[in-house]
């Protein structure tokens, strides 16, 4: 035993010498370097999250920090290559807390470690859970002049999501994003995505859903008073010589109408009552007419043209012949 410790101190003795010489220039060097500060800023990243968790807290997306040391170590630190790592294996509900240690980042030797922030990472998890909300259809604006909203679906009525129990304990249904119908005629189809009520909640099925407007016009009705009966190429008169209309149809026609655009005439026949005939412009449907019989009669007298003169007769207006 003896002998081979004193072969290790005599074998090559020049070689070990020059190692020992040159690790001692080495320790100098670094010892001797004159040291400098950086400011540093390290991606953190979870790892290991259980899949029936989810945290619920707000995660800081880097750490700051700040390092000592000689100018030759801190220059070979490349900031892509470091992480703060997490593992949240087995994390349980409810708020944790992880400490910032330097040995986490993973520094060459030499490095110091002066500042970190936070130095204290706090994470809340909850329960991951799934659940099938109703789908609620949003839309925005409004249909042309004139027009409203009929019917608003959606398809799929109902969707599966996943997330925190307790954003989605008490939820029942789940919006949608909102469709435009400023200025509409017509129908409006459109896939829209779901306005997802908070951070942790997802889709588990689907992603977006087709939501379908209906878009009608108008309709409003209107009475109009003294509407005249017209007598036709017959002549006489009705009694009375007015009636009461009242019409329905889209607001954009009904609201420009006057009683000059409603034609009221008896029905064909001859004197006595008739029914009162209503004769409107397209898309416009007569709803009442009061009254709904006239009395036809014939003409007053003093509406009858003047006899025509009688002939004379033969020799009564002959001039006198002398005998």
């Amino acid at each position: 035993m003896t002998l081979r410790w004193q072969a290790w101190f005599t074998e090559n003795w020049g070689l070990k010498l020059l190692s020992l010489g040159f690790a001692v220039l080495l320790w100098m060097f670094v010892v001797g370097e004159k040291r400098s500060e950086i400011s540093l800023t390290v991606p953190l990243e979870l790892t290991g999250v259980p899949a029936d968790r989810v945290i619920v807290s707000p995660v800081p997306e880097a750490i700051r920090i700040r390092v000592n040391g000689p100018r030759t170590l801190l220059a070979a630190i490349d900031p892509d290559k470091l992480r703060v790592t997490l593992n949240l294996d087995g994390i349980q509900p409810g708020i944790s807390a992880f400490e910032i240690l330097p040995s986490r980042l993973n520094l060459p030797r030499g490095v110091d470690v002066t500042y970190i922030s936070p130095s204290v990472v706090t994470l809340e998890a909850d329960r991951r859970v799934e659940k099938v909300l109703r789908v609620k259809p949003r839309i925005r604006g409004a249909p042309a002049e004139g027009f409203e909203v009929a019917t608003v679906q959606v398809e799929p009525a109902e969707v599966k999501v996943q997330g925190a129990e307790r954003a989605l304990r008490d939820r029942k249904e789940i919006p949608t994003e909102p469709v435009d119908i400023t200025g509409a005629t017509g129908g409006v189809v459109q896939p829209v995505g779901l306005a997802l009520p908070d951070p942790t909640v997802r889709p588990v099925d689907v992603s977006t859903v087709r939501v379908s407007v209906s878009v009608r016009e108008v309709v409003a009705e209107r009475e109009f008073l003294g509407v005249p009966v017209e007598v036709g190429p017959d002549g006489g008169r009705v009694v009375p010589p007015e009636v009461r209309v009242k019409v329905r149809g889209p607001l954009r026609i009904v609201s420009k109408l006057t009683p000059e655009d409603l034609r009221a005439s008896p029905e064909p026949g001859g004197p006595g009552v008739a029914r009162v005939l209503v004769e409107a412009p397209p898309t416009v449907e007569v709803m009442e007419v009061a009254p709904q019989t006239v009395e036809r009669l014939p003409p007053e007298p003093e509406d009858l043209p003047p006899p025509a003169p009688r002939p004379a007769p033969a020799g009564e207006n002959a001039a006198p012949t002398s005998e």
